[in-house]
């Protein structure tokens, strides 16, 4: 699943990384708090403090308190799209990672769906495509010893500023085998067609779609 550490390209991120000491949001929206600022307006019915409004990356943005977790992530960005120059990530803006979360209760509890898990089964088998939405990952000791699940469902964005700083972070890199269909899950995860789509006779949707 993993390539040997001394094999590990430190230069880089790909995708399929799994990085540590990831701050992960948890917006409840109505437990945000927005951080005020005292408002010297002379209107007497005007409140005394007011939402303190910041200017972010050339984007009006708001400071506030929200809950967050601390740890393991996924790196989701296409290797190509996140490849460095001259020492920075220039194509694109953000970073996208999916979390890392323990085994679901349901396979956790039943040795069958289980073992289907685990298999990461090839997700477009319409007969038996397993769970396309969770990529297993085995026990491994810089994974705590235990197993774990990238949940493609649970994703963030970080600035690609962040790199190379994050490279710090990085502690496991994906073997070729494992990358490939990592990404082939993740792509069905996020693109597989409804059954009402393929019935619809859409182009690109045909055996053999269009030149153009």
């Amino acid at each position: 699943m993993f390539v040997a550490d001394a094999d590990m390209d430190k230069t880089c991120l790909r995708q399929g990384d799994i990085l540590k000491n990831v701050l992960y949001p948890l917006v409840v929206a109505d437990e945000v708090r927005f951080l005020g600022i005292a408002n010297s307006s002379a209107d007497p019915v005007a409140l005394p403090w007011q939402a303190e409004q910041i200017t972010l990356r050339n984007s009006p943005a708001w400071k506030c308190q929200m809950f967050a977790r601390l740890g393991l992530a996924a790196v989701i960005s296409q290797c190509c799209d996140i490849a460095p120059k001259n020492g920075r990530i220039t194509r694109q803006p953000t970073i996208a990672l999916a979390r890392l979360v323990p085994v679901p209760s349901g396979p956790a509890k039943d040795p069958e769906k289980l073992a289907s898990l685990q298999a990461n089964k090839y997700p477009l088998n319409p007969e038996d495509p397993g769970y396309i939405n969770y990529f297993y990952l085995p026990q491994d000791e810089r994974l705590d010893g235990k197993d774990w699940v990238i949940d493609y469902g649970q994703v963030l964005s970080i600035p690609s500023a962040e790199f190379p700083g994050i490279l710090d972070r990085k502690i496991l890199q994906m073997t070729d085998d494992a990358r490939i269909r990592f990404k082939i899950k993740l792509g069905a995860s996020f693109g597989r067609s409804t059954q009402e789509e393929e019935q619809a006779g859409h182009p690109w949707l045909a055996d053999q779609p269009p030149a153009e």
